[in-house]
């Protein structure tokens, strides 16, 4: 009998760890989708503005418009319903990290890809 007690706790160790597992990812998985979400904003933004060079931000629009991501082996995704919100939030991290830069012409704001 005193020969099954290591595997019992070994056991119990395994699945604690499991659930530990679940249980952090469930709390990170809003962030970690609203993570991956702006990484493919980034890349879509980069993608075009290579492609058609500078554009405003009322161009960009439709390029995110629907864009989603989701988790592998989760039924949970995350969608972009509010291009402009969106575009508020990753165009200004996009500037700051030097991804692009940031012009006026006339009365417009344009978005162009940096220059390396």
């Amino acid at each position: 009998m005193l020969q099954y007690i290591p595997y019992i706790l070994l056991f119990a160790l395994a699945t604690m760890l499991i659930y530990g597992w679940g249980l952090w990812r469930a709390v990170r998985k809003n962030q970690d989708l609203s993570n991956m979400l702006s990484a493919k904003g980034v890349s879509k933004v980069k993608k075009i503005l290579k492609k058609s060079g500078a554009m405003t931000k009322q161009e960009l629009e439709p390029v995110v418009k629907g864009l989603t991501a989701s988790q592998p082996f989760s039924k949970d995704r995350i969608t972009v319903t509010d291009p402009g919100q969106f575009l508020g939030s990753i165009l200004p991290y996009m500037v700051k990290q030097k991804i692009i830069t940031e012009k006026k012409d006339g009365g417009r704001v344009l978005y162009e890809l940096n220059k390396k």
